[in-house]
């Protein structure tokens, strides 16, 4: 009589060690978005991806061109008893040579108030070239209650705007803000309110 043969199969895997790897998958998925968030975001200042106007830390490095054009600024606020009017609506200028723009940003609400803006610059093939070296929308904004704040905008656009063949036909660009809540208003403008913020 021939012994039994031992058996071969796979390993059973226990149900506990499945569970467990979904776990680990899906908190991995959900920590790799958030992260991706900051990172595109820096890739699009730092490219002008998606109309995405560049960061820039320094003015223009080349000499300004013969070229100018014009830009129109758009406001707009989305949720917030705030007004944000550009103080002139339109400016031509020399490409290649840094300006200025300033923005009041009025909240017509009862309390403090955090906002954000996001921006972009349309045509999309032109954001590449537009750089701004300072800017409130680089940071949240919290304004008290019926204050209106002005806020400077300092960018150029680009040398390069003017020898490339896709921008250089280009007459006006537009440069978009929208205002909106931002994510952690309510503790910014808890501590804008406090006793300690008040007596500064």
């Amino acid at each position: 009589m021939s012994s039994p043969k031992p058996k071969t199969g796979k390993p059973r895997i226990s149900h506990r060690a499945i569970a467990l790897t979904c776990v680990l998958t899906v908190v991995a998925m959900v920590c790799a978005a958030f992260a991706a968030v900051p990172f595109y975001r820096a890739f699009c200042q730092a490219t002008g991806f998606d109309g995405t106007p560049r960061r820039g830390a320094s003015g223009p490095n080349a000499a300004a061109s013969d070229l100018s054009v014009g830009v129109r600024f758009d406001t707009n606020v989305r949720n917030l008893p705030w007004t944000l009017q550009p103080q002139e609506n339109h400016q031509t200028v020399r490409v290649g040579r840094t300006q200025m723009a300033y923005f009041t940003i009025t909240n017509n609400g009862d309390r403090p108030m955090t906002g954000r803006a996001t921006y972009n610059v349309s045509p999309e093939s032109a954001a590449r070239y537009f750089v701004k070296l300072q800017c409130f929308c680089f940071s949240d904004q919290t304004i008290p209650a019926h204050t209106a704040r002005t806020f400077p905008v300092v960018y150029y656009v680009d040398a390069g705007f003017a020898a490339d063949p896709g921008t250089r036909p280009l007459s006006e660009l537009t440069l978009s803000y929208t205002m909106f809540p931002a994510p952690d208003a309510g503790s910014a403008a808890s501590e804008a309110n406090s006793p300690s913020a008040k007596a500064r």
